[in-house]
């Protein structure tokens, strides 16, 4: 088999992300206490101080709007939310590190990278997690490895995904056959937001669910190797769909275009579907748009509560969908100019 190369594979290839959980020996793993909740945050803050600039976020100090916004980009989680009173989360400037203090685990700690980047962005986490390890007594077993609330983290508490963006296997309807394939690797294959949730735009999660008995980088490679067989079916898909009915393809992208471009209204499930006939189009090269990853954060911005954030205030279902559409139109044709 040929040398994978990612670069060929940009636009299937959205986002790299490594996620770490752990815990404090002698604490609960659920902190419902206000008080040794923020005992704990300066504890994981003063651990941080040296690694990185970071931002530090109590979640009761937080409106709705910037909550959801912030969940919405994958910096914060609903448990987090949920645990309001007691939550925090420390983030770094550029918002690649988020670390979440009192969700599920006492610490979650994230990393993320655009392209496939499992390897530099566990190296980057790794630096902070010894950060912590080096102030912090974690709660760790010699048999065991790191004591998880969840007993499907235990051992590394890793859990790395990759996001993909996958048109042609869902169209042809062989997403359910990948998906069983995927399982018996101990990997799975989930929405945009994780369990549960739907694939938005044809974006899809691959992640590992073994963590315990494999080492950090056996489980790093094996979602690498599993990316890069998706990633080769994928475009041999696209080949087949999408590349002999060329006219067809760039149609639908054309009229894709001219509703995102024109529209007074944008619904984010109309803006969805239309965006994902660009980008493809743009993949295949039959249009001329050379920075796709900037169509993939439109799918980010363009988020209910993203938008509501950049304008300040609550909008209404109707204003966020005016906004949205503007948005989106200034935005493509500015890639395109």
């Amino acid at each position: 088999m040929t040398t994978f190369n990612p670069d060929i594979y940009k636009g299937n290839i959205v986002m790299s992300r490594v996620r770490l959980a752990r815990n404090l020996r002698g604490y609960p793993f659920k902190i419902n206490d206000v008080r040794l909740a923020k005992d704990i945050v300066k504890k994981v803050n003063r651990a941080l101080v040296k690694t990185d600039t970071f931002n530090l976020y109590f979640m009761s100090n937080l409106s709705e709007i910037k909550l959801e916004a912030m969940k919405e980009r994958h910096l914060i989680s609903q448990n987090l939310i949920d645990n309001r009173q007691c939550g925090a989360a420390l983030i770094n400037q550029d918002e690649s590190v988020s670390v979440m203090v009192n969700e599920e685990d006492v610490i979650r700690e994230q990393c993320f990278m655009r392209g496939l980047r499992l390897t530099e962005a566990y190296k980057k986490l790794d630096k902070i997690d010894d950060d912590l390890e080096k102030n912090l007594d974690l709660a760790f077993d010699d048999k065991l490895g790191y004591l998880t609330a969840c007993p499907t983290n235990l051992g590394t508490g890793l859990r790395a995904s990759v996001m993909l963006f996958l048109p042609a296997l869902t169209e042809s309807g062989k997403i359910g056959a990948l998906e069983r394939e995927v399982s018996k690797l101990g990997l799975t294959v989930r929405g945009h937001y994780g369990e549960g949730s739907d694939a938005e735009g044809y974006m899809y999660q691959i992640s590992n669910e073994v963590t315990l008995g494999v080492s950090e980088y056996e489980i790093i490679r094996e979602v690498e190797q599993t990316v890069e067989d998706i990633c080769r079916a994928e475009r041999t898909e696209m080949e087949r769909l999408y590349a002999k009915n060329e006219l067809k393809t760039m149609d639908k992208a054309r009229k894709s275009y001219g509703v995102l471009t024109n529209a007074l209204f944008l619904s984010y499930g109309e803006f969805l579907s239309h965006i994902a006939q660009v980008k493809l189009s743009a993949m295949m090269g039959y249009f001329d748009i050379d920075n796709i990853d900037e169509l993939d954060d439109l799918i980010i911005k363009t988020r209910p509560a993203n938008i509501c954030e950049q304008y300040g205030k609550r909008l209404s279902a109707t204003d966020r969908d005016l906004y949205r559409a503007e948005m989106v139109g200034k935005k493509l044709i500015k890639l395109r100019g």
